[in-house]
């Protein structure tokens, strides 16, 4: 912390403005504010303890977002890499010997007194107007940065020095690649001598241009923060998707008050308070996260500034050095785990509520976390297919399927008109329910369940817990298959995909081959559809326009056509009996063979856990696994 020993005349440049005294050890930040730093570390650690995986804070004074300056996972030594700000130490040292004015260091050398008007942040000396002249003339030092000393007095931000190592002082001329970190010549001398790489900032410059590595970069950190982006809003949603639950609970404890008022009174209180706990408890963790996501958020867009100011601007060292650092930044972040989790706030009213003298609760409140571990940098070329549950429907024939919130998975048996609920771990069958005719497919949209049943030509309407009967949206003519992006929902009918919007009404018309049975949408909005007599796989944009047809001669009747949390694409090939697995574009990167007769798979929001559903009504739920 600061010391309290300043005196009044100093100014702002001498005081911290987190402990309001005197600087002790500054450092200083991105956007050029100046800190202790133990006040820059105690911050630090309080704005990072409730974040989930956090990679930068905001800046105590203008509250810019700062990127994380080391291991993601150690915000505890941020402030220590931080760099010090030795031109503020320095000066606020010769304040302690000259309180009214500063002299010129080079005329002092020379047991001359004349007043300082200027700052090099090269040497970090004070210089006269002479001395500055002559500063500039000299061929060794007319590069140097130099600032008015008035500057100096009104913002520390102007001491600060550029292109200068840390350690020793000397211009940083060349990149360690094994370090991945630029050094002067001293370093490469004695730190670097044994590294096996290192090479000049203009070489590194010069192929880096040549491999067109900052475009590749740039392209990979939109799609990071792409999804990033997709992450937040789901998590925004869920926070109105829990109050709407929580007003809903409150409903109905209010319409069994209107039977029993009095007992009723006491323990609606409880109730409300109990629920008003919980939803703050599971918002503030929502909102918690959703900091946590927008931060990185945040980090993609700093990273995109700070290459794009620096090939525009900057020098050729700055370009090498700051290139390699982002490049660092996002490979750290992609092996982060990046959680999304989202809560699903349900009750089981008691059946003898009316009993008032024996009950003590009006209902058992629960709530299902689902906490997704993100991983970004997750290969499915090379990942293991770990089995973790099989089991059998007997005399059923399921086309399609969902998991649910809670963790469970909801099938639609196709010939017995209903729909099954299995548990978390899809082991029992819990529940079977008559739903409609000919029900195909299955997908959970807010608090609604919505089956696509092709005998009735409607999606059905299916409350989220307790499975209750609601409206029908009436397709117009069957629908076999069924997919949401954002609020809206994807229809598939014999010729044709539908777009409707979350009141049922159609948006936008596809015309498709016959016998189009699956649809899927991917993060950016593509929609992606099989199309089984004709054994081929298409993507387009939302305007309708084609972006890829993917055929391959063992891909035999595709049926069914999922997306995973990456935008890999699955496709069930019911006649080849596999699954071929396609990057967004349209690539092959997998076939898993030997799965008979798929004829569904879907992946469980956000993780690499999804069900294949074969011959029919044999259930296996799997998950990826990194070798």
């Amino acid at each position: 912390m600061a010391t309290s020993d300043s005196p009044q005349h100093k100014g702002d440049i001498s005081t911290c403005s987190v402990c309001f005294e005197r600087f002790k050890n500054p450092r200083y930040l991105p956007c050029l504010h100046s800190f202790c730093h133990s006040c820059l570390e105690s911050y630090i650690i309080s704005a990072c303890i409730s974040k989930d995986s956090p990679v930068g804070f905001r800046c105590p004074l203008c509250r810019e977002f700062v990127a994380a300056p080391g291991t993601f996972s150690s915000p505890e030594k941020w402030a220590k890499q931080l760099p010090l700000n030795e031109s503020l130490i320095k000066y606020l040292k010769n304040e302690n010997v000259v309180e009214d004015h500063n002299m010129c260091e080079a005329c002092n050398r020379a047991q001359e007194d004349q007043p300082a008007s200027f700052w090099c942040k090269t040497c970090m000396e004070f210089l006269c107007d002479m001395c500055t002249k002559y500063h500039r003339k000299n061929m060794m030092t007319q590069e140097h940065r130099l600032a008015p000393l008035n500057e100096v007095k009104s913002s520390g931000s102007a001491m600060i020095a550029e292109n200068v190592c840390v350690k020793h002082k000397g211009e940083i001329m060349m990149f360690c690649f094994d370090h991945q970190e630029a050094c002067c010549t001293t370093c490469v001398s004695f730190e670097h001598r044994k590294c096996q790489k290192v090479e000049s900032i203009d070489k590194c410059l010069t192929a880096l241009q040549e491999d067109n590595a900052i475009e590749k970069l740039m392209t990979e950190i939109d799609k990071l923060s792409l999804k990033l982006e997709n992450i937040a809003k789901e998590e925004e949603s869920n926070i109105s998707q829990i109050d709407l639950q929580s007003n809903e609970i409150l409903r109905t404890i209010e319409q069994i008050q209107q039977e029993i008022v009095e007992h009723m009174e006491l323990l609606k209180n409880s109730h409300a308070g109990e629920l008003s706990k919980i939803t703050k408890e599971r918002k503030d963790k929502l909102n918690s996260s959703l900091d946590s996501i927008m931060e990185k958020k945040l980090y993609m867009e700093h990273c995109k500034q700070v290459i794009s100011r620096v090939k525009e601007n900057g020098s050729d060292l700055a370009f090498v050095t700051k290139y390699y650092e982002v490049k660092r930044k996002i490979d750290e972040i992609k092996k982060t785990n990046i959680n999304k989790i989202s809560f699903d706030i349900q009750e089981k009213i008691s059946p003898k509520v009316k009993e008032m003298k024996t009950i003590s609760k009006l209902s058992e409140l629960s709530v299902f976390q689902k906490s997704c571990s993100m991983e970004f940098g997750f290969d499915v070329t090379t990942a293991k297919m770990t089995l973790e549950a099989e089991f059998t429907v007997e005399n059923g024939w399921i086309y399609g399927g969902s998991f649910l919130p809670s963790g469970g998975i909801l099938l639609a048996d196709y010939p017995n008109f209903r729909f099954i609920y299995l548990d978390c771990i899809g082991k029992n069958i819990l529940q079977g329910k008559l739903v409609g005719p000919k029900p195909r497919d299955i997908i959970v949209q807010g608090s609604d369940i919505l089956i696509a049943l092709e005998g009735l030509n409607a999606l059905q309407k299916v409350s989220v817990g307790k499975f209750s009967l609601g409206s029908t949206i009436p397709t117009g003519e069957a629908c076999l298959g069924i997919a949401k992006f954002q609020e809206n929902i994807y229809v598939t009918r014999p010729t044709s995909i539908i777009k409707l919007d979350k009141q049922g009404n159609i948006l936008k018309t596809y015309p498709t081959r016959k016998w189009t049975y699956s649809v899927t949408v991917t993060d950016i909005g593509n929609i992606i559809h099989c199309h089984y007599g004709g054994n081929s796989v298409s993507a387009m944009r939302d305007d309708g326009n084609t972006l890829w047809v993917y055929k391959h001669p063992k891909l035999i009747g595709p049926v069914c056509v999922s997306v995973d949390f990456l935008d890999n694409i699955y496709v069930a090939g019911e006649q080849s009996n596999n699954v071929h697995i396609l990057s967004p574009k349209g690539r092959l990167l997998r076939i898993i063979p030997d799965i008979p007769k798929p004829f569904c798979i879907k992946f469980k929001e956000g993780s690499l856990t999804f069900f294949v559903v074969t011959n029919g009504n044999c259930v296996k739920v799997y998950e990826f696994k990194s070798k």
